[in-house]
This record gives C-alpha cells, sequence and structure tokens, in this order.
C-alpha cells in the first residue's frame, strides 16, 4: 500500500496573501514606531494597520479564495504523478476539505473561547455592583464629574477586595466601572481622578468593542504570523491613547503616574477578573511618557504621521496582491507549492521479492507495460552472411517476394498504458522540482500547475 501525503498552497491563495500582508505591514509599522511616531492616534493605527490589511485582502479576494488542498496517494486518470523515492505516487484530492475543517474548527475554538473570557468579565463587573452595599462618595463624586469631562454616559460602579488591575471597565453605552477596595485606600483624589478618567477614555474611545472585533479578526486568522505582536501593540498603544486622553482632561499627568505605580505595587498575584482584559506590562513605559515633558506635537505632524500610516496599510495590501502572481509567472508554472510526504518500504536487498532484479522492481512499479512487439524491426543483415546475396536483395526490392528478416527482435516491446480523460474536466498537471530539497524522511518540495481546458 503507498503511503504519503501532499500538500499543495496555491500561491495566491487567501491564506498566502494574509500572511504577506500582515508580515510586511508588521515590518513597516515596527520600523515607524522605533523611529519616533509621537502622536498616540498615529501609534494606534500603527497598531491597528496589519489587521486592516489583513482584512482588506480577505475581503477584495472575494469567492476566489483558492483555500490549501490536501491531496492523498489513489489511481485515477487525472491523478498528479509525483516522483517518490523508488518509484512514483499519484495524488489525487480529498474529497473532504480537510485544511478549510481544521480552520474552522481552531478558529471555532478561539472565538468561543473569546466569548467566554468577555462573558465572565461582564457578568464577574455586575456581581461586584450587586454586591457593592455602599459606593465611597468620594467614588461617586469623581466618577460623575469625569464622566461628564470626557461626555460619556456616568457609570454603575463597583467596589471589589482586590483587582490587578486596580480598576477595570467594561461596557460603553452603559459602562461598569469596578475599582479595588484596597486601591482607594492608598489614592488621593488627584491620583484616583486620573486612573478614573484613564478607564472612562476607555469608553469615549469605543477601546472595548475595537479590540474586541480585532481580535475576532485574529482568532480567525490565526495562522498568520505577526497578529498576535499587532493584537499586543494594539492593547499597549490604547493604554497610552487613555492617558493621553486623561491628562488632556485632568492636566495632572503627575498623579496619573503616581496612581499607575501605586496600582503597580498593590498588583495582587495570581488570577483575578480585574485583569482579564487589562494588558500585562508596560506600566513603567507609561510612568516615563507621562513624566517627559517634551511638547505636544504639531497638527502637521499629527497630520504627516496619520498619512505615513495609511501609505504603510495600503503598501501591504498592494503587496500582497501583487507578489504572488509575479511569483507564479506569466504563465503560471509556479501555481502551487507542494510539500510532499511519502513511506517508502525499504528494501533489504538488491532483489525484489519476485526474484527479479531492483531495477525492474522500479521499473515495474513506473507503470509501464510490456507487450509483444507489433512491428517488425528489419535489422541490419551480416556482410558475409548467405542472405547477403544478389538474389535475396532483388527479393526483398520485389514487394511481391519475401524478404528474410531475423528470427528475434531487439526491441523491448515498451506499450505505455492508454491514458483517458474526462471530456468536461480536462487537466493537465505539471510538478516542477523546487531546488534540490529532499529529506531523508520521504519530504519534498514541487512547483505545481493545473492548467484545465
Amino acid at each position: 500500500m503507498d503511503l504519503g501525503v501532499l500538500l499543495s498552497i496555491p500561491l495566491e491563495s487567501v491564506a498566502i496573501r494574509a500572511v504577506l500582508a500582515t508580515v510586511v505591514a508588521v515590518a513597516m509599522v515596527r520600523l515607524l514606531l522605533r523611529a519616533g511616531l509621537r502622536t498616540p492616534r498615529a501609534r494606534v493605527l500603527a497598531a491597528v494597520a496589519p489587521l486592516v490589511a489583513l482584512t482588506t485582502v480577505v475581503l477584495l479576494s472575494g469567492t476566489q479564495l483558492r483555500l490549501p488542498m490536501v491531496m492523498l496517494p489513489a489511481s485515477n486518470t487525472q491523478a498528479l504523478t509525483i516522483p517518490v523515492p523508488d518509484g512514483y505516487l499519484q495524488f489525487v484530492p480529498m474529497a473532504v476539505p480537510l485544511v478549510a475543517g481544521v480552520w474552522a474548527l481552531v478558529a471555532a475554538i478561539r472565538l468561543f473561547r473569546r466569548v467566554a473570557a468577555m462573558t465572565r468579565v461582564r457578568r464577574a463587573a455586575l456581581r461586584a455592583v450587586a454586591a457593592t452595599d455602599q459606593v465611597p462618595r468620594r467614588l461617586e463624586r469623581l466618577s460623575r464629574s469625569v464622566a461628564a469631562g470626557l461626555e460619556v454616559p456616568p457609570p454603575q460602579l463597583g467596589v471589589v477586595d482586590e483587582c490587578r488591575g486596580g480598576a477595570y471597565v467594561v461596557g460603553t453605552r452603559t459602562p461598569v466601572l469596578v475599582v479595588g477596595r484596597s486601591l482607594l485606600e492608598v489614592l488621593d483624589d488627584q491620583e484616583l481622578e486620573g486612573v478614573l478618567a484613564h478607564e472612562l477614555a476607555h469608553v469615549r474611545r469605543r477601546d472595548t468593542p475595537v479590540a474586541s472585533a480585532l481580535g475576532v479578526v485574529r482568532d480567525l486568522m490565526f495562522f498568520v504570523p505577526g497578529g498576535g505582536w499587532a493584537v499586543r501593540q494594539l492593547h499597549r498603544e490604547r493604554e497610552l491613547a487613555a492617558d493621553q486622553v486623561a491628562v488632556e482632561l485632568t492636566d495632572r499627568p503627575g498623579a496619573l503616574a503616581s496612581g499607575l505605580l501605586k496600582v503597580l505595587d498593590k498588583a495582587p498575584s495570581g488570577p483575578s477578573p480585574c485583569a482579564a482584559l487589562a494588558p500585562s506590562g508596560g506600566v513603567v513605559d507609561r510612568v516615563r511618557i507621562l513624566v517627559n515633558d517634551a511638547p505636544a506635537p504639531t497638527s502637521t505632524r499629527r497630520g504627516s504621521e496619520t498619512l505615513i500610516v495609511a501609505l504603510v496599510a495600503v503598501s501591504a495590501v498592494v503587496s500582497a496582491l501583487v507578489i504572488p502572481g509575479a511569483l507564479a509567472g506569466s504563465e503560471r508554472e509556479r501555481e502551487a507549492v507542494a510539500l510532499v510526504w511519502s513511506a517508502t518500504p525499504p528494501v533489504a536487498e538488491e532483489r525484489s521479492p519476485l526474484g527479479e532484479p531492483r531495477a525492474f522492481d522500479v521499473y515495474r512499479r513506473s507503470g509501464f507495460e510490456v507487450a509483444t512487439p507489433t512491428v517488425q524491426y528489419l535489422g541490419r543483415v551480416p556482410e558475409h552472411s548467405q542472405d547477403n546475396r544478389r538474389a535475396a536483395l532483388h527479393a526483398c526490392a520485389d514487394e511481391q517476394a519475401g524478404c528474410p528478416v531475423p528470427s528475434t527482435s531487439p526491441s523491448l516491446g515498451l506499450r505505455p498504458p492508454a491514458i483517458t480523460f474526462d471530456d468536461d474536466a480536462l487537466a493537465r498537471w505539471e510538478a516542477t522540482p523546487l531546488g534540490n530539497f529532499a529529506s531523508q524522511d520521504g519530504f519534498r518540495l514541487f512547483w505545481l500547475a493545473n492548467h484545465s481546458s
């Protein structure tokens, strides 16, 4: 029994384009961030750019997804013949879309976990509100003042004994704000106002629904490298942007920095609902930016940085749409990349189990048949043979006479098996080795082209 599997990945598939768009966008965005994007909006847009480029490529692909395909050995007139050690294998596509099924299963699990985490945090916040008998007056007063200044709905308030992030907010239309009791004991009014302004800035900026939507995109495109970095960078930049909004409202960056340091000092260890949606680090960087006395960027710089980020996203999309087509070639001779694995039974001796030499065994497995010759071969008559007489030569020249021929034929009588094609799906597969890659474990790489007419 022939064992093997072939994974075909079209160069112009949505998977390749999504990977290329994300990788190009992440590389360019990281260069921009290192160069020094100062505008909070531009930095947030830079973090979102890879996911925006990925989504745009998927939407532009439409129904032409060209998904990866798994093929297994089988005998079929439309099969793709691939050379493997000691012979050939014929591969045909699986009837069940295995790759799409695995992707759907993994994506569904990730989406379920995301929805469960968001539901758990929302329920924990509502339980905190229900369990709070009396909200401290200064917390209620400062929260209403900050909400009015940011023009957001006044939040429902809840107080818990321990909260790793100090405070967190869920919801947009009806926000729920939860604060740790231990933090209320160590923060003064100015520090508490800064922390509350930071949390309610997320409500004003719609950070939670945006992050949730981009998280869904990340779960659907989990196989794309760089997507995790983009999501983490987005969390970091939205925290910095919320700090900026809070400072613009309170005009006390030092108070917010002091409050953040106390949050870091009082953060408990172990799992906590307060930390479910909060980023895991970056407090020190946020404090450093808050105490930086550099002048605010001008409107010209803000506009130019936003334009540069937009050009990065456009460049990533164009690269993902153009490069795969260029690699495929003008005649699509490199339509797909195929990773082939085959397991060939080891040959212990130079002779096959049937007693024939190994070379004939390989020849027999190649698919040719040996047939009786149907065309006679007129061999060369030896110069001094009795058949090389004048009478024999005249007989050969006469069509009505008999001509002596050798009794045996030197031909092997090879006749390839008949190949028939379905008129409705005439296909011609072509496989070209990709370089000299060949592992001892049976792995091979090929360029594939499938020309149908």
